[in-house]
């Protein structure tokens, strides 16, 4: 492109003097040197705008690279709702209705353990006998029993209510796993399986809450078991005590008393 446009301005040049071969010509050697420093900046713009044309082919290929890549992978910013995203931070906020061990032992009433029945299952305690004899209860020996039913009580809750999340975070896994087949972009599909690997995690975290409160029934039933073992030794050894009282008093009723016994020749005849 560039000799073609110098050779034409070269001749162009040249043909200036014959053009005009009427006027006198003054300074020859002036005219041909302006002629060719008019060529060389002509040569110069032509060599810049090639340059130009060239950094727009360039920056064209780059942009076209750029919305290839979006295309292919998508852009994360713009990915704003993702599919389970929302839901999965609405289950993580949700703390169940699980109690903690110490709040049952404290709620543990010996007047509810008495009256409880289980919904039918077992007959509440009275105080009548089945004579008709009336029996006094002392409600706080019942308290121990009142904190197992509290913690089968809150067992029975946390398994209703896990069985509830646990169905509607399947239902959102598979939402999840839907979305993930149809992903386009890769952007898309790295997020929706962050959300499929959160997803999972909660499902198990919800699974151990059965569990805790499995585990909250064991350790009161453990504890009752001991406290019943230390109340019979503490009674054993009230028996133990209150016999060697008595086998102490015994013997001191049995050694006779020489001053006052007539048998030893004293009395009150003495």
């Amino acid at each position: 492109m560039k000799k073609p446009i110098l050779i034409t301005l070269i001749a162009f040049a040249f043909t200036l003097p014959s053009a005009h071969a009427q006027v006198v010509v003054e300074d020859v050697v002036h005219i041909a040197q302006d002629a060719v420093n008019q060529i060389v900046d002509l040569a110069k713009y032509v060599q810049m705008v090639e340059n130009q044309v060239q950094q727009i082919n360039t920056m064209t290929q780059e942009l076209q690279q750029v919305t290839s890549y979006v295309k292919a992978f998508g852009d994360p910013s713009q990915l704003l709702n993702v599919t389970g995203a929302n839901q999965l931070v609405n289950s993580l906020q949700q703390s169940g209705v699980g109690q903690t061990l110490a709040t049952l032992q404290q709620t543990a009433s010996g007047i509810q353990s008495l009256a409880n029945n289980a919904n039918g299952l077992y007959q509440s305690i009275t105080n009548t006998a089945l004579t008709g004899i009336s029996i006094p209860r002392v409600a706080n020996n019942y308290k121990p029993f009142g904190a197992v039913e509290n913690t089968a009580s809150n067992y029975t809750s946390v398994y209703n209510d896990v069985m509830q999340r646990r169905q509607a975070l399947q239902g959102q896994i598979a939402a999840t796993i839907n979305q993930l087949q149809s992903a386009t972009t890769d952007a898309e599909t790295q997020k929706l399986q962050g959300v499929l690997t959160g997803q999972a995690a909660q499902l198990q975290a919800i699974d151990q809450e059965i569990g805790h409160a499995t585990s909250q029934s064991v350790v009161q039933d453990i504890a009752n078991r001991n406290d019943q073992q230390k109340q019979q030794q503490a009674q054993d050894e009230e028996i133990a005590a209150d016999r060697q009282d008595a086998m102490t008093k015994f013997g001191t009723m049995m050694i006779p008393d020489v001053n006052n016994d007539i048998r030893f020749g004293k009395g009150n005849g003495q």
